[in-house]
C-alpha cells in the first residue's frame, strides 16, 4: 500500500506538458470527500496512457484545493454548491480548451490507465454515431496492483433500464457542447444530481449514447446500488404524474406506469391438451386471483379427449369473459395461438401457458402498463420455478448460438448479475409463457410463425420481428408467476421431438444469424455458453 501511495505521490508531482487528448476530467471536491480517495482519483486522472487536456477540479466551499502539482491539474476558480455546479464550470471550461468530452469522475474512484484512450478510440475511430455522442463503460472494483476485480460488463443503450438503475454515471463521457448548452438552458436546482441531469436529458432530447466495452472506472464494490433513494427521488421528479417511481430491490427504481382509464381489454390465449389440472390451476388464477379489469380468455383446445377435461371446458365457458375455440389438428404451438388470436376481442394478447399459476393478483396489470407505452413490443413476466428458482427473467440471442434464459436457476431472492434479474429493463425477446403485446402489433408481422417454427423458437422469433419494426421488447420482473415447464407438452429434447427440434433450430439460426452473435443486453466478455453471466475472462459471476 504504501508503494502504491509513493506511486500516486511521484505521479501527481511529476512535471508535464499539456495534455495529448481532448478529453478533459472532472473531479469534484466536497466537504465529505476523503482526502486520500481523492489524492487517488487525481493520480489515476493524471497517469493515463492517453493524457486529458486538462483535470479540471471544482471545490465546495471551505474545501482546500488539493496539495498537489501536476501540469495537467487546473483548479476552476470559485466555490460551488454541488457537484453538478461543479460540472456546469467544468464543462464550461473544457469548451474553452477545445475538448469535445467530459469524463465526470467521482471523488473516491479510479480511472483505470487506458480509460481516456477507450473512449478516444470509439471517437477518434468515426464509429457511426459517436462523434457527439454521450459516451458510458464497464466498471470494476479496485484490486491489488492496480487491477480490478468483480467486473460490471454493462448492456448496450437501453433508456428503460436507466429508469431502474444508474448504469451511466459511475463511468462516462460527456459530448461538452451539448452538455453545455443543456445547462446553459437549465441551471442546476437544489439536489439536482448527475444521474438526474442525464436521466432528464436523454429522455428529452433522445441523443447518441453509446457503450464502450471496456473497463472506464473502478468504484467501490457497492457502488452500483447505492443511493437508491436519491435515484428514486430523481426518477420521481423527471417522470411526474406519467409514472409512479417506487423503491425496488438490490438498489433499483420500480416505476409504475399510469394505467389508462378505461384499461385496455386484454385477451388471455391459453392454448391446452387434457392435463386438466394444470389448465384449472391457471384458469382458476385468471378468472379468480387476477385484480384486472377488463379480460377475454380465449382457451384454444387441442383436441382434448379426456371427459374431466371436457366437461370443465363446458363449465369454465359459462362465464361470459371466457370463449372456448377448438383446433382439432396436430400439436403446432403457433398455429393454435394463431388461430386463437382471431377470436380476441382485447387491444392487447396475453399469450398464456396452461401449466401457469398465478401468484399475485397485479401480474397483469404491471405488464399493461409497460404495455401501453409508446414504442413497447412485447412484455415478459419474471417466472419461477415451483422451487423458487428463476426459469425465465428474459431471452438473450446467442446463447449456445441460439437464445437462452439468462438468470436461469438463480434464487429469486438473489441479486444475480448486477441486480438484472430484479429490475424493468428491455430484453431481445421474452417468453410466451407470458408475453403481453398489442394485438395490432402480433398481426402486422404476422403473428408466430407455424410454417417453419411450429413449437421451438416461435416466441422469440415473434419478438426478432417486433424488434426490426422499431419496437422495444420489455422485461417487467414486478409480474411474477410459477411455471410448470414444459408439463404439458413434454421436452423438445425428448427423442420423439428431437428431429423437429433440430429443423426448427436450424431455421431461427439462420434467419437471424444467432451463432456468434452478441446480445445487446449481454456482452462480449460473458460466457455465450452459460445462462447465468459467466465472465469468460474469469471472473466469477455476481
Amino acid at each position: 500500500m504504501e508503494a502504491d501511495a509513493n506511486a500516486d505521490r511521484a505521479c501527481l508531482e511529476a512535471s508535464g506538458g499539456a495534455g495529448d487528448a481532448d478529453i478533459c476530467v472532472h473531479i469534484h471536491l466536497a466537504r465529505t470527500t476523503p482526502p486520500e480517495a481523492a489524492r487517488r482519483a487525481l493520480a489515476s486522472a493524471c497517469r493515463q496512457s492517453l493524457a486529458p487536456a486538462r483535470v479540471l477540479v471544482t471545490c465546495e466551499e471551505d474545501v482546500a484545493p488539493p496539495c498537489v502539482r501536476h501540469a495537467l491539474i487546473e483548479i476552476v476558480p470559485g466555490t460551488f454548491a454541488s457537484r453538478l455546479h461543479g460540472l456546469h464550470a467544468a464543462l464550461a471550461r473544457a469548451h474553452a480548451l477545445g475538448a469535445h468530452l467530459l469524463v465526470p469522475l467521482e471523488d473516491t474512484a479510479r480511472l483505470p490507465r487506458q480509460a481516456l484512450r477507450g473512449y478516444a478510440a470509439y471517437r477518434i475511430a468515426c464509429v457511426p454515431g459517436t462523434h457527439g455522442a454521450l459516451l458510458y463503460a464497464d466498471e470494476d472494483t479496485p484490486g491489488q496492483f492496480g487491477l480490478g476485480t468483480r467486473p460490471w460488463l454493462k448492456p448496450q443503450w437501453d433508456p428503460r433500464l436507466l429508469l431502474a438503475q444508474d448504469y451511466l454515471t459511475g463511468a462516462c463521457a460527456l459530448p461538452v457542447a451539448a452538455l453545455l448548452h443543456a445547462f446553459e438552458s437549465t441551471p442546476p436546482r437544489e439536489g439536482e444530481t448527475l444521474f438526474e441531469r442525464l436521466l432528464a436529458w436523454t429522455r428529452a432530447k433522445a441523443p447518441s449514447v453509446r457503450h464502450i466495452p471496456r473497463i472506464g472506472a473502478r468504484r467501490s464494490p457497492d457502488a452500483w446500488r447505492d443511493g437508491a433513494e436519491a435515484r428514486r427521488v430523481a426518477v420521481a421528479r423527471v417522470l411526474g404524474e406519467t409514472g409512479e417511481a417506487r423503491t425496488g430491490e438490490h438498489g433499483g427504481v420500480r416505476v409504475d406506469w399510469a394505467l389508462p382509464v378505461p384499461a385496455p381489454q386484454v385477451s388471455i390465449v391459453i392454448a391446452t391438451r387434457d392435463k386438466v389440472d394444470l389448465l384449472r390451476t391457471c384458469l382458476e388464477g385468471v378468472l379468480h386471483a387476477t385484480d384486472y379489469p377488463h379480460l377475454d380468455i380465449v382457451v384454444a383446445d387441442n383436441d382434448s379427449r379426456e371427459p374431466e377435461t371436457l366437461d370443465y371446458l363446458d363449465s369454465v365457458a359459462r362465464d361470459p369473459r371466457v370463449q372456448v375455440v377448438r383446433w382439432p389438428h396436430p400439436f403446432n404451438y403457433s398455429a393454435i395461438n394463431n388461430h386463437a388470436a382471431r377470436f380476441a376481442r382485447g387491444e392487447f394478447l396475453c399469450l398464456l401457458n396452461n401449466d401457469i399459476e398465478v401468484i399475485a393478483p397485479d401480474w397483469l396489470a404491471h405488464m399493461v402498463r409497460e404495455g401501453v407505452q409508446d414504442g413497447v413490443g412485447a412484455v415478459g413476466a419474471r417466472l419461477l420455478y415451483p422451487d423458487g428458482t428463476i426459469q425465465h427473467a428474459g431471452v438473450a440471442i446467442g446463447i449456445g448460438n441460439a437464445a437462452g434464459h439468462v438468470h436461469r436457476g438463480l434464487p429469486s431472492g438473489e441479486p444475480g448479475y448486477f441486480a438484472q434479474a430484479h429490475v424493468t429493463r428491455g430484453a431481445s425477446a421474452v417468453t410466451a409463457a407470458c408475453l403481453l403485446v398489442r394485438k395490432a402489433h402480433f398481426d402486422a408481422v404476422g403473428g408466430l410463425d407455424e410454417t417453419h417454427l411450429a413449437v421451438a423458437y416461435n416466441d422469440v422469433d415473434l419478438c426478432l420481428k417486433l424488434r426490426a419494426q422499431g419496437l422495444a421488447n420489455i422485461y417487467a420482473p414486478a409480474a411474477t408467476l410459477i411455471h410448470h415447464e414444459s408439463k404439458s407438452r413434454g421436452l423438445d429434447f425428448a427423442p420423439e421431438h428431437m428431429a423437429r427440434y433440430l429443423r426448427e433450430l436450424g431455421v431461427f439460426q439462420e434467419r437471424w444469424g444467432t451463432v456468434g452473435h452478441i446480445d445487446p443486453w449481454h456482452h462480449p466478455r460473458l460466457d455465450a455458453a452459460s445462462e447465468i453471466y459467466a465472465d469468460s475472462h474469469g471472473s466469477s459471476p455476481r
